[in-house]
């Protein structure tokens, strides 16, 4: 369900896999295109790798960075003149208490003759959103573990390819806690893995052309616990019981990627153009709220298309990225056992009970710049300034028909998400130090004062009526979600390898 400040949910079976929200952050913007129905910030968790930009609000199509492309595209680490060693801590908080956490990733990026390839490890602790006041430690925070390992070769012709494999094992996922009302207590574990083909080519002139080959598999599962009273008798004590779910959480992705970029004039101007068609199926979509409605399986046909300009004058570098993303959703329940229809007749078990229809009309736009100021005169030691700005409009209706109440709806739901962001760096012979600060704000707001998390569930929201044929009456209760503002600070140190 994607829930803006004032949405009003019908039917509660309208939910994507929550983690492929994630997945946008694992990769470079463009590589993976996923769909994002609810205002839950979750890529920061997983914003692991190193960038000569941090700072300008994530500019990439027709601006290079040696650090972060080789992450991208495995085959651009035959780019490298030298290699390079880093860490690159950071500390990421989402107002509310509604999630956080501590990621230490450290790594390096090398070159030996006609060979190059990266590696990566992190370990994140994330602190677990929700009533703490009665767990034990081990359950107010998550660890999470990452690696990843590339290696690509430089052939003749200006030809490189590269072979990249990533693993995450998770221990929670950022936002999960919300889409669970009324739960005390969620325990989480599960992996995501990606495995990509890279291939870039350079042509004469200074132009280039990069395509990638991507797979990407997630597997989570959840155990929910519900604490709940009940009042059964006016003016008695209530009824005190206890309840668990198990959800599983799969999304499997199969995409591509090409970007072109070529410098236009001699005058330091540069333009791109990238391209992205990703497949997407979701085995097991959870059941994301404190009712039980069985959720089935879905498909995702996802695009982007983008153009971006740049324009380097010494170390002066300004881009701006401007990205469609269109996508096409299809989900679906299906009846556990025989239900029967309100104006007569029977769904056999098996049989759909709910078809929802999402077509998203997203859009990204990025800009930023960055300025170097040498400290010296043979330019060996430079301070450097960058500031970005990087805006995400989720627009997307849905379409839904319910064969159990033979009932139509159409909902339409859209927000932006705002990610200001400033670096500072200093870079020397020896060392490259950056420090930078972003934000990506909520749907609602973009102050630490929001609530964030706010998930309102009004007593009558339980407007669900199960008999032994498994009837499912749609709810029409109102529900209001808030994410919550995101903010992120980042320390990164760089040792180049003479």
């Amino acid at each position: 369900m994607s829930l803006s400040v004032r949405s009003r949910v019908r039917v509660r079976c309208v939910c994507l896999s929550l983690l492929s929200v994630a997945l946008v952050g694992t990769e470079a913007p463009g590589q993976l295109v996923t769909p994002k129905t609810v205002p839950v910030h979750q890529g920061q968790q997983f914003d692991l790798f190193p960038s000569q930009r941090p700072g300008m609000g994530g500019v990439n199509i027709a601006v290079n960075d040696t650090l972060f492309d080789p992450f991208v595209n495995p085959a651009r680490a035959t780019r490298l003149t030298r290699g390079y060693v880093f860490a690159n801590p950071y500390s990421h908080s989402i107002t509310g208490g509604r999630g956080g956490g501590r990621t230490v990733p450290v790594g390096g990026l090398f070159s030996a003759g006609n060979w190059s390839g990266t590696a990566l490890v992190a370990l994140q602790q994330l602190d677990r959103a929700g009533p703490s006041w009665n767990l034990p430690i081990s359950e107010q925070t998550a660890t999470n573990s990452y690696v990843e390992a590339s290696l690509a070769r430089r052939l003749s012709g200006g030809l490189s390819l590269g072979a990249a494999a990533y693993y995450a094992g998770l221990g929670a996922v950022d936002g999960v806690d919300l889409l669970y009302a009324g739960s005390d207590r969620i325990q989480q574990d599960g992996h995501l893995v990606d495995l990509r083909l890279g291939l870039t080519k350079d042509f004469s002139g200074q132009r280039t052309l990069d395509a990638v080959l991507v797979h990407n598999r997630t597997s989570v599962v959840h155990d929910v616990h519900y604490s709940l009273w009940r009042w059964v008798v006016p003016g008695q004590p209530p009824d005190f019981f206890e309840r668990e779910e198990h959800n599983e959480d799969h999304t499997n992705i199969w995409g591509v990627h090409a970007r072109y970029a070529y410098p236009l004039g001699s005058e330091g101007w540069r333009i791109g153009f990238v391209g992205t068609a990703n497949r997407l199926s979701h085995p097991k979509i959870p059941n994301y709220d404190v009712q039980n409605i069985p959720r089935d399986p879905g498909n995702t046909s996802a695009f982007n298309a983008g153009v971006g300009v740049a324009r380097t004058i010494g170390g002066f570098v300004a881009g701006v990225d401007v990205l469609y993303e269109p996508m096409f959703a299809d989900t679906w329940a299906t009846a556990e056992r025989d239900t029967a229809i309100v104006v007569g007749g029977t769904i056999r078990a098996g049989e759909r009970t709910v078809d929802n229809t999402f077509r998203f009309n997203n859009a990204r736009m990025r800009m930023g710049v960055s300025q170097e100021i040498p400290l010296k005169a043979d330019s060996s030691s430079a301070l450097g300034l960058q500031a970005g700005l990087g805006a995400y409009a989720i627009r997307y209706r849905l379409k839904q028909y319910n064969h159990v109440q033979r009932s139509y709806r159409t909902q339409d739901e859209d927000w932006v998400e705002w990610s200001p962001s400033l670096g500072v760096k200093y870079r020397s012979h020896n060392v490259e130090l950056q420090y930078t600060w972003y934000r990506t704000c909520g749907a609602i707001g973009c102050s630490d004062g929001q609530s964030g998390g706010q998930l309102v569930l009004p007593p009558m929201a339980a407007g669900i009526a199960t008999s032994a044929g498994g009837i499912i009456a749609a709810p029409g209760a109102p529900l209001t979600l808030d994410g919550g503002v995101v903010s992120v600070h980042r320390i990164t140190v760089t040792l180049p390898i003479r």
